[in-house]
């Protein structure tokens, strides 16, 4: 899978995009929402695992802009500060799962085994206006 990991922690992706490298992925790690959608625009990604709480442009925003930009791609949702309306907010928005950090790498492992799973059957999820 070609995997994009957006979180403003450059460490923390790189953790996880070094796991995730290691079971045969492709991943393209970026630290914001506005490089991250750029990216979106350019590379056709089979998943994202996206952080909610970034400075600037934060994952709700990003979210909300994937639904419209690809309204089909699986995101993981990854937090350490979201409050539990985000959390719901995310979920509406069609987030695979919700990952809580710090999270154990089996977390983002069964995570992706999750996306596997569902990668055939997955159809557009609506926007959160919409729900």
């Amino acid at each position: 899978m070609e995997i994009m990991i957006v979180d403003d922690e450059p460490q923390v992706a790189e953790v996880l995009a070094t796991s995730l490298r290691r079971q045969g992925h492709s991943t393209t790690v970026v630290h914001s929402g506005r490089e991250a959608l750029d990216r979106l625009k350019s590379v056709a990604f089979d998943a994202m695992f996206l952080d909610v709480s970034m400075p600037g442009m934060n994952g709700l925003d990003v979210m909300a802009e994937v639904r419209r930009l690809r309204p089909s791609l699986a995101v993981v949702v990854i937090t350490g500060h979201a409050t539990a309306d985000e959390i719901e907010d995310v979920k509406k928005m069609g987030a695979v799962d919700v990952i809580q950090k710090p999270s154990a790498l089996t977390h983002y492992h069964q995570a992706i085994e999750r996306l596997h799973a569902t990668a055939t059957t997955r159809k557009p999820f609506p926007r959160l206006g919409d729900v």
